[in-house]
């Protein structure tokens, strides 16, 4: 199995991603604790730096550029700072931006995290602001420009985080286009897992799963095995992998028994910001490469283990990756 992994490794950089979602700014505003406030028993931080970074289907992007293969992000941005910052980011570190949509009156999604800690201890976070103006918009990428990105494209990852990029008739398009190109499309959705059929796999986490579902999991294995065989078959899905954090993930394949795997690493975790955007980055690269499910899930186990180790919105590299398997 190690020699395998690591030989899909090797195929990382051969392999072109469409990654077709909803783009969002990272934000981490960072404070040192300076006192109690006389106004009100809150804590008053000195402000120290901001950082931005690439979140949501832009985070996805990201991961899977630092893993060496190629991507085309589509989606919408406004024409303000943070869109701007995004496409910058993006665009300089080689991915394709010309499916990405500039819209004047969207206003690009914000997700500030403030984070705080005395002189000598780390910072944790301590409340996050979300900066949310365009309730139930819609708001599509060009499909010629899609379309173009499509013929190049060994596997697409559908980033749905519920602000109106992703549309039914939309997945139905791109999961057309997949199916007779014969490629993985792979879906990660915060809030719809339910609406999404026939792709090649979706990766929710627990929670995701639960609120889906509406049946509390929690950590109950037996519970959780019926549910993921009852979602593979209901939703026609080739594989569902579920990450439940601390417990590892578990892995639901058609005509397999369902695959648990223990956390990679510490449960002792520093951030789980966009873990999930690197699992799925990784699982859909490797069935790009011709990697079984498992395969798949072994290496985005690997990979969430290591970003989440990391501050921020993380990503990783193949040499990490690599490094990470050897040594198990």
């Amino acid at each position: 199995m190690r020699q395998k992994l690591l030989d899909i490794l090797d195929r990382f950089p051969l392999r072109k991603i469409l990654v077709v979602g909803d783009l969002i700014a990272d934000e981490f505003l960072y404070g040192q604790i300076s006192r109690v406030s006389r106004e009100a028993p809150v804590l008053v931080l000195e402000y120290r730096n901001l950082i931005r970074l690439p979140g949501g289907a832009a985070n996805a992007v990201n991961n899977l550029l630092d893993l060496g293969c190629k991507a085309t992000i589509a989606g919408v941005v406004g024409q303000d700072d943070p869109g701007k910052r995004l496409a910058e980011i993006l665009r300089n570190k080689g991915a394709n931006i010309r499916p990405l949509r500039r819209i004047r009156s969207y206003a690009t999604p914000i997700k500030t995290r403030i984070l705080a800690g005395a002189q000598h201890s780390a910072p944790q976070q301590v409340v996050r602001v979300d900066r949310l103006h365009n309730p139930g918009s819609q708001v599509q990428p060009s499909w010629n420009l899609l379309s173009q990105s499509l013929r190049t494209a060994d596997g697409i990852i559908v980033s749905d985080y519920g602000y109106g990029t992703i549309t039914p008739g939309l997945f139905a398009r791109l999961r057309t286009a997949a199916k007779q190109k014969g490629i993985p499309i792979t879906v990660d959705s915060r809030f719809r897992m339910s609406e999404f059929q026939s792709a090649t796999s979706m990766t929710p986490n627990i929670t995701e799963l639960e609120a889906s579902t509406g049946i509390s999991i929690g950590n109950n294995s037996a519970l959780l095995r019926n549910i993921g065989q009852r979602i593979l078959q209901a939703q026609r899905l080739q594989s569902l992998l579920v990450t439940q954090g601390r417990f590892g993930m578990t892995l639901f394949a058609r005509r397999k028994s369902p695959l648990h795997i223990p956390i990679y690493g510490t449960d002792e975790v520093a951030d789980v910001t966009g873990a999930g955007d690197t699992v799925i980055a990784v699982f859909t690269l490797a069935l790009a490469c011709g990697a079984s499910p498992e395969q798949a899930a072994r290496l985005a186990n690997y990979a969430g283990g290591i970003v989440v180790m990391k501050r921020g919105t993380a990503t990783l590299t193949c040499e990490e990756l690599a490094d990470a398997i050897a040594g198990d």
